[in-house]
């Protein structure tokens, strides 16, 4: 079995709309939140401010983690394949600036046709991957966070000899 795959995401949500990233694959469409795989060496944080540059070309504020989303190929609700690389969704809820417009990017992965603000009450039309349509709405309604504890910002002990 492979290693999971870290996946940042974020959560943006504005006037009751949650922005999604719209794919075209084989003829249908679906719709991601958007966020991906960390390269080598970045932080959670770093990963997830390239990618929303690089599907929604914004710069978004990333803010406490809203909710975490894991795949696993043998323990699954049965819309992949078994084959699948297990990963682990980390679900930032973001914010994004008034002036800040989401575009599709110049050079934008082949599938990605879109970057769209979707009402969320039509959540439930959409063909959204994984589907977390309800977990999204849990989040409008009450917005409780998780905090992200990252390790330069703890107070380091003194050595002591």
């Amino acid at each position: 079995m492979k290693k999971h795959r870290i996946r940042p995401t974020a959560l943006i949500l504005r006037d009751r709309h949650v922005l999604l990233i719209e794919y075209e694959e084989n003829g249908e469409q679906h719709y991601n939140l958007p966020g991906g795989g960390l390269k080598k060496g970045e932080t959670l944080i770093e990963g997830l401010v390239r990618e929303l540059r690089e599907e929604a070309n914004v710069q978004a504020e990333v803010g406490p983690i809203a909710f975490i989303y894991e795949f696993h190929p043998l323990h699954q609700s049965g819309d992949y394949s078994p084959d699948e690389r297990p990963s682990l969704h980390i679900v930032f809820a973001c914010t994004l600036p008034e002036e800040q417009v989401p575009e599709l990017p110049l050079n934008p992965d082949p599938m990605q046709v879109g970057v769209r603000w979707v009402p969320l009450h039509e959540l439930g039309s959409l063909v959204l991957y994984p589907n977390i349509a309800d977990y999204i709405l849990k989040f409008a309604d009450n917005p409780t966070v998780l905090p992200l504890i990252e390790d330069k910002y703890l107070q380091s002990y003194e050595r002591r000899s």
